[in-house]
């Protein structure tokens, strides 16, 4: 399970990566910091999560903050589960915007805030990979990943 983590702020990156490893070794994590890193990275490999930063540095007059990267990626991969991780009410408005606009569900499973706590991540990988991934790879890589899943549902209980 190739996981993209898009975050601006460097511990925050760090200490999420940490806890992902931590709940499966299996997992990859790869770390961007901007939106432009985070295309490439997705036009690269295949990636079976996005965890998205709400602000990423952005000015206010650049449209490359997490809800516009976000509406963007759905726009060439619908099939991708993101989940926004902001503190911003700002933000996760904005997220749930787009979150709406490509009929995707934002609930605690795909809004996290930024203190997160290693339960909510062991139930919101299974719920979110379930309700996306699926639709999109083969028969192989559906067998792999329900794998990760199995393993990652069995510490979630």
């Amino acid at each position: 399970m190739r996981i993209l983590i898009v975050e601006d702020n460097a511990f925050n990156a760090f200490c999420l990566s940490s806890l992902l490893e931590m709940i499966n070794k299996q997992i990859k994590v790869k770390v961007v910091n901007d939106s432009l890193s985070a295309l490439c990275y997705i036009a690269q490999y295949e990636v079976s999560l996005i965890i998205l930063d709400g602000d990423l540095g952005a000015r206010q007059d650049l449209k490359c903050n997490g809800p516009a990267l976000a509406d963007l990626i759905w726009l060439n991969h619908p099939y991708i589960p993101i989940i926004a991780w902001s503190d911003s009410e700002e933000m996760r408005t904005a997220f749930s915007s787009v979150f709406t606009q490509h009929n995707k569900e934002f609930n605690d499973y795909s809004c996290w805030k930024k203190e997160v706590k290693l339960d909510l991540i062991q139930q919101s990988l299974p719920f979110l990979m379930t309700q996306n991934t699926f639709n999109h790879f083969d028969d192989a890589q559906n067998t792999e990943n329900m794998d990760n899943l199995v393993m990652a549902s069995a510490l979630a209980g």
